[in-house]
């Protein structure tokens, strides 16, 4: 019979509880980075293969939210967000390297520094926010003219790269409100120079309407997307009066002299679809919008995005209100007090003349 000396045993069972540790440590830290890095396909032939990398400038997929509405939630139907023929849904990639540009439209009901103020106000703006390449804001109060400012200075603390356009304050004395364009810096470009509020020497409008011209940042600049977004918010006391200059505004932003054809107008408008196309604009514009409610109790369809559907052909056809209650699983309650009004949304390609 053979023994092990004394020491020896005395050393295994010092180093055997230590080995088992170590072991299961790199056991543990290989199956975490197996797990971000990595996804398994199938189960009849397995396969292993590397996760794609997204960096927080990547918007979050909403596929499964794009023509939600508040309706939907309540087991009604409202009709699809799909623009009319003769716009086919595309791919949701430009070409192989660069995504579709995502520009967005949301009227924030009142955003002040009481909402900023609140966190639970402030994260569901940002997290809503950072879906979109472009968006324009909405019913922003003048009250503190920093409030936009600080807002995406928020945004900016979690990674993202946004940066805005202000338009000047207007409207009534003792309510002036701001017109705002936030945008992704990695995803367009701005030319400040040509940024601008529409003139209204008769006092037409209460809100002027915002002005900014960008340009898709990834494409080469000969095959990149330039184009316009119109900032509009109609008062709801003169919508009918205000309603009617959509058109002069839509026309007097392609013929300002900067050659620039494609017009995005986004906003508040206080009128649907329904009479937004027939009756105002025409059969040459299409909405992002169509027969959906945009408010949070699905009562009306206030808010949208139009486009000249014989000179942006890079609007691929989706769109439509994007349901953030479901999104952030928030109750009505919870809702208002971001605001009672959802965020739509139009997609576009990010090269000129839609081309993939």
């Amino acid at each position: 019979m053979c023994a092990y000396p004394f020491h020896q045993m005395e050393e295994q069972r010092r180093t055997g509880p230590f080995l088992m540790l170590v072991t299961i440590c790199i056991l543990a830290g290989a199956a975490i980075y197996f797990s971000q890095h990595f996804q398994i396909a199938g189960l009849d032939q397995l396969t292993i293969t590397p996760k794609s990398e997204e960096s927080a400038d990547s918007p979050d997929p909403l596929d499964d939210l794009l023509f939600v509405s508040a309706n939907q939630r309540n087991g009604l139907s409202t009709g699809g967000s799909v623009a009319p023929a003769p716009f086919v849904a595309r791919s949701v990639e430009a070409n192989r390297n660069v995504r579709n540009l995502r520009i967005g439209s949301w009227a924030l009901s009142g955003f002040g520094p009481s909402k900023l103020a609140s966190e639970h106000c402030r994260l569901n703006l940002i997290r809503m926010i950072g879906k979109f390449d472009v968006i324009a804001l909405q019913q922003v109060t003048a009250a503190e003219r920093d409030l936009i400012p600080r807002l995406v200075d928020e945004i900016n603390e979690g990674g993202r790269s946004f940066d805005f356009a202000l338009g000047a304050p207007s409207g009534p004395t003792d309510r002036s409100e701001q017109l705002a364009i936030l945008f992704n810096v990695n995803r367009v470009q701005i030319d400040r120079s040509q940024t601008y509020t529409v003139a209204d020497p008769e006092n037409q409008m209460t809100y002027d309407p915002l002005v900014v011209w960008f340009r898709a940042a990834q494409p080469t600049v000969d095959s990149a997307w330039t184009f316009s977004v119109v900032n509009v918010r109609i008062n709801l006391a003169r919508a009918p009066v205000e309603v009617a200059l959509l058109p002069g505004i839509f026309a007097s932003v392609r013929a300002d002299g900067r050659g620039e054809d494609d017009v995005v107008m986004a906003g508040l408008f206080q009128a649907d679809d329904s009479y937004l196309i027939p009756r105002v604009m025409g059969g040459d514009v299409v909405a992002a919008v169509n027969s959906t409610t945009t408010d949070i109790f699905s009562r009306h369809q206030t808010c949208n995005l139009l486009v000249d559907r014989n000179r942006t052909n890079e609007f691929v056809g989706r769109g439509g209100p994007i349901d953030f209650l479901r999104l952030f699983n928030l109750n009505l309650s919870q809702a208002e007090a971001v605001s009672s009004h959802l965020p739509v949304f139009a997609e576009f390609t990010a090269t000129e003349g839609g081309t993939l």
